[in-house]
């Protein structure tokens, strides 16, 4: 009888972010919505593109690894555009190394010709925010520090060899589906105001979806709901000591005193909306703000359609994600 009460005691939840993650006052972690693990393959049988995964650097705990793709176009000889890519599920949920963004990277990689490097940035509940942005941001450097002539990174970690053979550092992309879409938004405001290693410029940034939400409804956002809607619950879940809270320039871009959309670090930018998204208003809002801010790049909006976000990483086979997935490749150029 005590051992099934310390059982049930045990199970007893601390805390929970449905339908993603549950977590119990024992230490156990529920990832509700996780895709199954997938290894990297060596040309992949739909699409020939390889994938292997790779430390980045182990300064951190656990050490920053990722999953690169590499696509069948590299025998041709010619340099590849390069995408350091942050996956969606609120900062707390999936993987590079999972079925859902192992496909989806495949998929891209292959449409697109671009070697991709999926990051696998710290996840809550055991990292919290700003961890992910700070992941980010290290995997930046990473890619940055390829176009030195020293054959290691600062953290003595070696170059990998398909960014030195195949890659082309004048066409580096950053880019993600919607929290992995913050980062990227993030990273490109850090960017604009921080050198790279050897004074990398980031070409463009591709934002599917983008996480960003604020205190006050806007456009068709419910009023009466806000207060209780998934994106306050999310961002409170992943950063609950956050400045300002859900009006933190990171989650909220077009606060009063967040830092000015004109230093975005990057030549031109991809905003993806869809129309059954939560965050379309927002997102068509940050869009609207860059244009109007004095930013000297090239700004894009294009809407894929009536689907919610992430529908081209779950089901890639509809005529929708297809033409999305285009669309992201005519931009990785």
């Amino acid at each position: 009888m005590a051992a099934s009460s310390k059982t049930i005691i045990n199970k007893e939840i601390e805390k929970e972010l449905l339908p993603l993650i549950r977590v119990y006052k024992d230490g156990t972690i529920e990832r509700l919505m996780s895709s199954p693990m997938v290894p990297p393959s060596i040309e992949d049988p739909q699409t020939g593109v390889s994938s292997k995964d790779i430390v980045i650097s182990n300064t951190s705990n656990p050490p920053l690894s990722a999953r690169i793709f590499l696509p069948k176009s590299h025998q041709n000889n010619h340099k590849l555009p390069i995408l350091l890519y942050f996956h969606a599920g609120a900062f707390c949920v999936e993987s590079p190394f999972s079925f859902f963004c192992h496909r989806y990277l495949n998929l891209l990689a292959s449409e697109a010709n671009i070697i991709a490097v999926s990051i696998d940035f710290r996840l809550l509940p055991e990292h919290p925010l700003p961890a992910a942005y700070e992941d980010g941001w290290t995997a930046l450097q990473w890619v940055a520090s390829h176009t030195s002539n020293d054959t290691t990174t600062n953290n003595n970690i070696e170059t990998e060899s398909w960014l030195l053979d195949y890659g082309d550092f004048n066409r580096v992309y950053i880019g993600g589906d919607v929290n992995g879409a913050n980062i990227t938004h993030n990273l490109a405001i850090r960017a604009g105001t921080e050198a790279l290693p050897n004074n990398l410029k980031i070409l463009g940034a591709l934002l599917c979806t983008p996480f960003f939400w604020g205190s006050k409804p806007i456009g068709s956002e419910p009023v009466e709901e806000h207060e209780n809607s998934l994106a306050m619950k999310v961002w409170k879940f992943v950063y609950p000591n956050a400045e300002g809270g859900i009006d933190n320039p990171m989650v909220n871009p077009c606060a009063p005193g967040a830092p000015s959309l004109a230093t975005l670090g990057c030549s031109k930018i991809l905003v993806i909306i869809t129309d059954k998204d939560e965050f379309k208003d927002r997102d068509i809002l940050y869009y609207e703000s860059v244009k109007k801010s004095g930013w000297q790049g090239e700004i894009e909006l294009f809407d894929a359609g009536d689907e919610a976000h992430g529908f081209q990483i779950f089901k890639p086979e509809t005529d929708r994600a297809k033409q999305l997935i285009k669309r992201l490749a005519s931009f990785l150029v």
